[in-house]
């Protein structure tokens, strides 16, 4: 029988600079010691949701002979300190690691977890490295938080990030010690949230002003487009060599931060420590990042994948339990002897194994072909894997910033402005400005799994431009599933660290980023390509001009005419990972 629990309210932990940061503590009412599970948090640790309904409920770790330490992240909720995220996690985390394992009812066994944010928080405790870590837990979060999680190809994560700064002033509002001021910031903050539509096409980026107010960090990312030295010394996946626990992690294929799991599993599988390599474990499931926020945790979206995908608490709580008491209490659990990778195959909705990310593969081209008209779903667009002999006529259409390509489901969380996941793509392809490439039907499965890139032959009339694209399944009843999306700033064409502008009707060669994925496209089925130039409100809006990203106003604002090449000189193309 599980026995009683004891949880103690606000327990102050001080900081090295003597910042004391509030946790609940949960734990078994005896006077044992035992192994300790961290849990740092910037959404209120009282909040019932956040704290016990993503991985595990800390109260079913405690009945398993775990204390639990739930704690405020600094300048959050009852935490002191100063807000700001990512960049104190790390020093913190370590110093709350090292707090928990000195306690009377600590046997000196510590592991950290979270998704999301929580995430965060983790990771940045594990490349801090505190001496009593045993164990490392992260779900659907992120290890650069540049490169996908703030930016992505180099256009702003505007959606997410819009809503992630907008739910963090409300707390930051009740933190206001001036009252006029807090007056003006409250009625600021109430037409932000009742006039999103308005206030996410605002323009400058830089200038909402009740992120001056109240989320000052807004501007902050905002002034830090590149992967300058204010996102490498957070990076966790960069450091990832100064990580010296195991680590288990956890996303999803429309998870808005599926890149920074690509980057982390790729950084642990060459670790200089053997042990870390051989005990790292990572699983994909067919999940978006709303995956435990909905009823249906086995769905994407509008898309079901079936009894063997239900992800959320259900499927993390005995995963997590299997990690922690293998680390922590020194069983044999089966996650011991688990494949190293585990990933799920949309299209044939069944899971498979590979001792390293990615599995083995061939790429395969399939090149972008037309007569000239590739506009819409309607057009000549052909997707082949046959490449053009000689010339073809170039597509183009003109990218208007003022009439942006909508977001419809794919990597991202916005929820005020659609949900992510599977969504139907075919209202977006019946417009002028989103090219379309589509292959002949399928005669047997094509299953691909790994990294996908489209190399595309470009020009524009503008000196800064967006090019996006996007893989979707035509389904044999005409229904047009997104599978992976991509995006680049042009002006990051050479790297995330530098800016070159185009010089105007010029061709370029630019390669676009589509993550990763796994997916068998079914007989009967077609593999479908879009190109164009915005994924709004996912992404901010490429104005066509010189201003720097976040500076520029409405009358900033160009039409861009584009071009994509495709002949024998120049085969714009996508690459697939083909896996036997």
């Amino acid at each position: 029988m599980p026995g009683r629990v004891v949880i103690e309210r606000d327990v102050l932990v001080p900081m090295r600079d003597g910042t004391r940061l509030a946790a609940d503590i949960y734990r078994p009412e005896d006077n044992a010691r035992h192994p300790v599970l961290v849990q740092r948090i910037p959404y209120n640790k009282s909040s019932l949701s956040y704290v016990g309904g993503l991985i595990f409920s800390p109260i079913e770790a405690a009945e398993r002979g775990y204390v639990v330490v739930v704690q405020d992240t600094r300048g959050r909720f009852n935490s002191e300190g100063h807000w700001r995220p990512f960049f104190d996690e790390a020093n913190d985390g370590y110093d709350t690691v090292e707090w928990a394992a000195q306690q009377p009812w600590s046997n000196g066994n510590v592991g950290v977890y979270g998704s999301s944010y929580m995430g965060v928080t983790a990771l940045q405790a594990a490349v801090a490295a505190p001496p009593h870590l045993k164990a490392v837990l992260a779900y659907l979060t992120g290890s650069n938080y540049h490169e996908g999680w703030t930016y992505s190809g180099g256009a702003f994560e505007l959606g997410f990030n819009f809503w992630w700064a907008g739910y963090f002033c409300w707390n930051a509002l009740s933190r206001l010690s001036d009252a006029a001021t807090k007056r003006q910031a409250a009625q600021e903050l109430v037409q932000l949230h009742s006039q999103q539509e308005r206030f996410i096409r605002h323009l400058p980026l830089k200038e909402i002003g009740v992120f001056e107010k109240l989320a000052p960090y807004w501007r902050e990312w905002l002034d830090h487009p590149t992967y300058d030295e204010y996102w490498q010394a957070i990076d966790v996946a960069r450091r990832a060599r100064e990580i010296r626990a195991p680590v288990l992690h956890v996303t999803g294929w429309y998870d808005n931060f599926l890149k920074g799991h690509l980057a982390l599993a790729e950084a642990l599988q060459s670790h200089p420590d053997a042990e870390i390599r051989a005990n790292h474990r990572f699983i994909v499931g067919p999940w978006d990042h709303e995956a435990y926020m909905t009823t249906r945790l086995s769905a994407a979206g509008e898309r079901d994948f079936g009894p063997s995908a239900i992800g959320g608490a259900p499927m993390m709580a005995p995963v997590a339990f299997q990690w922690f008491d293998r680390w922590l209490k020194g069983e044999l659990t089966p996650i011991a002897n688990a494949a190293p990778v585990r990933y799920f195959v949309m299209g044939d909705d069944a899971w498979q194994e590979s001792s390293s990310w990615p599995p083995p593969h061939t790429p395969i081209r399939y090149y972008l072909r037309s007569a000239g008209r590739a506009n819409s779903r309607f057009g000549d667009g052909v997707l082949t894997t046959d490449p053009p002999a000689g010339a073809e006529p170039p597509d183009s259409y003109v990218y208007d910033p003022n009439d942006p390509v909508p977001s419809v489901g794919g990597r991202t969380l916005h929820p005020n402005f659609g949900l992510g996941g599977v969504a139907d793509q075919s209202r977006v392809e019946e417009r002028e400005d989103v090219l379309v490439y589509t292959s002949a039907h399928l005669t047997r499965p094509l299953t691909i799994a790994g990294p996908v890139t489209v190399t595309l032959y470009v020009a524009s009339s503008a000196p800064d431009t967006d090019f996006t694209a996007k893989l979707v399944d035509v389904q044999p009843d005409g229904y047009c599933a997104n599978i992976a999306e991509g995006i680049l700033r042009a002006r990051y064409r050479n790297g995330p660290d530098r800016e070159e502008l185009l010089e105007p009707g010029k061709v370029y060669e630019l390669t676009i980023d589509l993550w990763a994925v796994a997916h068998t496209f079914r007989p009967g089925h077609r593999i479908r390509l879009e190109v164009s130039s915005s994924n709004f409100p996912r992404f901010d809006r490429n104005l066509n001009n010189v201003v720097r990203p976040g500076e520029g106003g409405p009358a900033d604002a160009r039409t861009a005419t584009q071009w994509v090449l495709h002949d024998a000189e120049r085969p714009s193309h996508v690459t697939l990972p083909l896996v036997s």
